[in-house]
């Protein structure tokens, strides 16, 4: 296992401490600390809330039962005891059908053309991987997962467009992630699921979380969403 430097502990804000380990591009290692220690904090019941990083995380504290000093320690204290006793967290792997290329991947082309891979490639090179589901957000239910296959690691686009589908499957940088909902977005897009990653009637809106992991499976033929 890599050893991970000790994190950076700050307060953030009047309420809140955050915590963030070093990390150039993608780091698993960092990722599986942040995803562990944050299990441990909700667990403990002292936190109002903690929402994990890629490298990092930010857990409210009580400002009524702690100071700002105070809740630094508790989580630096949290760090080291879960060095010695930290366990693998359980998680759930979800398969993820696919419809790749065509309307559902309008980027597919740009994808092929500077990895060197038929699209054909593409797809059994994307859904090879069994992905880590790192963090949720920038709205509901985008899925931000563990680095690509570096074949097919590529730039968001020069102009982002103003709507994305839901559940578009995207390519940005190292990234690659699932909307959750239709959004503007500068990410390439290969593919698209026809699963409601975010859907807030059910009694769970979330199908995924931080801390899950998600196996592409490539669909044949049209969605039955269409476009």
């Amino acid at each position: 296992m890599t050893k991970l430097p000790d994190p950076k502990i700050t307060p953030y804000g009047d309420a809140a401490i955050h915590l963030e380990y070093e990390a150039h591009g993608y780091s698993a290692a960092a990722n599986k600390a942040v995803l562990s220690l944050a299990h441990e904090l909700r667990a403990s019941g002292d936190w109002q809330d903690v929402v994990c990083g890629y490298h990092s995380l930010v857990a409210v504290f009580h400002s009524h039962r702690l100071t700002s000093a105070r809740a630094a320690k508790a989580v630096q204290d949290a760090v080291k005891t879960g060095r010695k006793t930290r366990k693998a967290r359980p998680h759930k792997v979800v398969e993820i059908p696919v419809y790749y290329g065509g309307e559902n991947g309008p980027d597919m082309e740009v994808i092929a053309r500077s990895s060197g891979l038929t699209e054909a490639e593409i797809i059994k090179t994307h859904s090879a991987e069994l992905y880590d589901v790192c963090m949720m957000g920038f709205i509901p239910g985008f899925t931000f997962l563990s680095e690509a296959p570096k074949a097919l690691h590529h730039p968001r686009r020069a102009a982002p467009r103003l709507s994305v589908p839901s559940g578009s499957v995207g390519i940005a940088g190292w990234q690659t992630g699932i909307y959750g909902l239709s959004s503007p977005g500068g990410w390439q897009i290969i593919g698209r699921t026809d699963l409601q990653i975010f859907d807030a009637s059910r009694e769970t809106p979330f199908l995924l979380s931080a801390g899950d992991k998600v196996r592409f499976i490539a669909a044949a033929g049209i969605s039955a969403g269409g476009l």
